[in-house]
């Protein structure tokens, strides 16, 4: 498979994942109750890494469209989602902590959150031509471990959403 087919199809699950993020805010707002603070946090981080995979999931096959250069196809929508990423992941640890978000999965979300850090991470030097250069399949695996990590966000929200 090509890399531009996979993050074709990256691209259509981070749409699900809105969608079903979506469908749950718009359950649990009908139901009258009110929103509790970690929920809504969920939910945005969860729209907003959606739509952050979906960009810079597409931006490939855009940028090839006037350049040929890896720096440029692969290297600018790299950079882009290592910071986007690695900072709405950093952003989530310091707003749950300091608000008291209980983790629903503790191994899982630590060790999901530890290895989605450590590819951004990859990502982001990978991008800037620094590791694995320009490598189109490190930034698969990339939005796949964002991918990953939101499933498992979106799991915590349904758990957190029908234990009340």
């Amino acid at each position: 498979m090509a890399p531009e087919d996979a993050l074709t199809g990256i691209a259509e699950v981070a749409i699900g994942l809105a969608g079903f993020s979506g469908l749950v805010a718009a359950f649990e707002q009908r139901s009258g109750r009110s929103w509790r603070g970690d929920q809504k946090a969920r939910i945005v981080f969860l729209v907003a890494l959606s739509f952050g995979v979906i960009t810079t999931s597409l931006l490939p096959s855009a940028i090839s469209g006037f350049s040929e250069s890896p720096a440029m196809v692969w290297g600018i929508p790299m950079v882009s989602c290592g910071l986007l990423t690695l900072t709405s992941l950093l952003a989530w640890v310091v707003l749950s902590r300091r608000h008291g978000y209980r983790l629903q999965f503790p191994r899982t979300s630590i060790s999901i959150l530890s290895i989605s850090s450590t590819l951004q991470l990859g990502v982001l030097l990978s991008g800037l031509g620094l590791v694995l250069p320009y490598s189109s399949g490190l930034f698969v695996l990339g939005l796949l471990s964002i991918l990953v990590f939101c499933a498992n966000m979106f799991l915590a929200l349904l758990h957190i959403t029908w234990s009340d």
